[in-house]
């Protein structure tokens, strides 16, 4: 099988060589420890580069970026175009972070900068929902987080999967072959704690130690990378995404 990865940003040129210079790179570092045989194919959306054909590859995945969901930037606005083409074609999609985020903004949801501050290091949330490929199942995830803008309203028709009183719509499902996570499964705690160092001018005292605490804390990354195979249909256990889709909560 073939998964499509939509990149939306690059590193910054101090962390590119620890950490790989794009996002797309941590991605297929983590899928490849679940699916050795899983093929890629990388657009730089952030370069104007998009799929002409939607059933090139066999499901999709849009990764983080520094920008916002909301921006009249070009190559933004042709990505939430994008976006609405995929969903009307009912092809599998994934989105982390910005990709979640902008998902949500071009189905008629809407994404606002929060204001809570930053959300960086570990984020905790309740799971409110199960599925058939959310194996092995998890009563509460365990994300590495940095972003300051979140999804404020859900686009309509989305079930909200987690989610907690910071970010409350954390994960979220639309239709059946659609899936959000605010959180970043692909990074490592060592990129998550430069990032957090990053932004210490930024933060109080007390978010900055909180955040830089939080690491020490087991992350349920590998879990989560393991439930968007599955979704995607890459490995087995997704079938039925919307319809064995137990509790949640409708937008």
């Amino acid at each position: 099988m073939r998964l499509g990865i939509l990149d939306c940003d690059r590193l910054d040129p101090d962390l590119a060589g620890d950490f790989g210079p794009v996002y797309s790179e941590m991605f297929i570092r983590g899928f490849r420890a679940l699916a050795p045989e899983l093929e890629f194919r990388v657009w730089s959306a952030l370069d104007g580069e998009l799929p002409d054909d939607l059933h090139e590859c066999d499901a999709w995945l849009i990764t983080g970026s520094r920008h916002d969901a909301y921006s009249d930037i070009p190559w933004i606005q042709a990505l939430r175009a994008w976006i609405r083409q995929a969903h009307d074609a009912d092809v599998k999609l994934a989105g982390v972070c910005f990709g979640h985020q902008v998902i949500a903004q071009a189905l008629g949801g809407e994404v606002v900068k929060s204001t809570k501050g930053w959300g960086l290091g570990v984020s905790v949330h309740p799971m409110l929902a199960s599925g058939a490929w959310m194996q092995p199942g998890l009563d509460t995830i365990r994300i590495l987080a940095s972003h300051q803008d979140q999804v404020e309203q859900l686009p309509p028709g989305a079930i909200r999967l987690a989610g907690n009183d910071f970010c409350p719509n954390f994960m979220f499902l639309q239709g059946d072959h659609i899936v959000a996570i605010q959180g970043h499964p692909e990074f490592s705690v060592e990129y998550n704690r430069a990032l957090i160092e990053r932004r210490r001018d930024f933060l109080s005292d007390d978010r900055y130690q909180r955040s830089l605490s939080s690491l020490e804390g087991e992350v349920d990354s590998a879990t989560m990378m393991q439930w968007l195979l599955q979704f995607l249909g890459i490995l087995p256990g997704g079938e039925g995404a919307a319809g064995g889709i137990t509790a949640g909560e409708r937008a």
